[in-house]
């Protein structure tokens, strides 16, 4: 068993508060069931870089953990504490940072790609612009993912055309962001270096690479240089013909 790190104290700490604040709400507030499912699945999603880890999936870099803790944090907290209702500059915030975690995510699939995928060649020009590419796509299908669920649900999830709007400039703000980053750091790093230190588990190399499991690897034969075996049937069978073909044509011309 894998020994608890900070990245771990940092994931049980944002857990266990998330968890408090929403044990609070539900006793001394009206907060309806879809906030303190928030916090309740919120509190979960903090400790999924602590199971990676331990499980043996992946190890995420300290930075980036703090990072996606802080978005869900943020978010959780927002909602319990009705923070979206009252500040009209903290749903800016919490996309921001969202934002930025997704196209981290995205730039660090994209890499694991390049390295494993035999049949996949970006180049550090291109992936970049990828990063940009998904990220505001994701960002459009989110938006109107929020606008699907207040249309059936009735919950207040888009506050206006306006909202909708702002949203997705700090989305485009974010992901330009997460796409210069990107460019300088593949400048002075190579993938490999990075992804290796992912520490990523054998069955996830496996499924980014597109390999089955016992991948049957081809046997190359140089016919021009090759050694026969005389253990070989088919080679013990060619050696026995000569012989016979040698020993009766010795017979035929003795007999002349």
């Amino acid at each position: 068993m894998k020994k608890i790190d900070l990245s771990d104290l940092v994931c049980m700490f944002a857990a266990a508060i998330l968890l408090l604040m929403t044990i609070l709400s539900a006793v001394g507030t009206d907060r309806t069931a879809y906030k303190l499912w928030t916090g309740i699945l919120c509190a979960l999603f903090c400790l999924i870089p602590m199971l990676f880890r331990h499980a043996g999936v992946m190890k995420l870099p300290l930075a980036f953990i703090v990072l996606i803790e802080v978005a869900i944090f943020a978010h959780a907290y927002g909602v319990l504490l009705m923070r979206y209702d009252d500040i009209v500059w903290y749903d800016t915030v919490t996309h921001t940072f969202s934002t930025i975690a997704v196209g981290l995510c995205v730039f660090y699939a994209l890499m694991a790609v390049q390295i494993f995928d035999r049949k996949t060649r970006f180049g550090p020009r291109w992936i970049p612009l990828l990063v940009a590419l998904i990220v505001m796509t994701f960002s459009i299908y989110w938006e109107v993912l929020e606008l699907v669920v207040d249309t059936l649900t009735g919950i207040n999830m888009q506050y206006s055309p306006w909202d909708t709007i702002r949203d997705m400039v700090c989305n485009s703000a974010a992901a330009l962001v997460v796409t210069v980053s990107a460019r300088f750091y593949l400048k002075s790093h190579t993938c490999e270096g990075f992804i290796e230190s992912l520490e990523l588990h054998p069955s996830l190399k496996r499924f980014i690479s597109r390999r089955p499991k016992k991948e049957e690897q081809p046997v190359l034969e140089d016919h021009g240089s090759r050694i026969p075996d005389s253990m070989d049937p088919s080679v013990s069978e060619g050696i026995a013909g000569s012989t016979s073909s040698a020993t009766k044509r010795i017979d035929y011309d003795s007999r002349k």
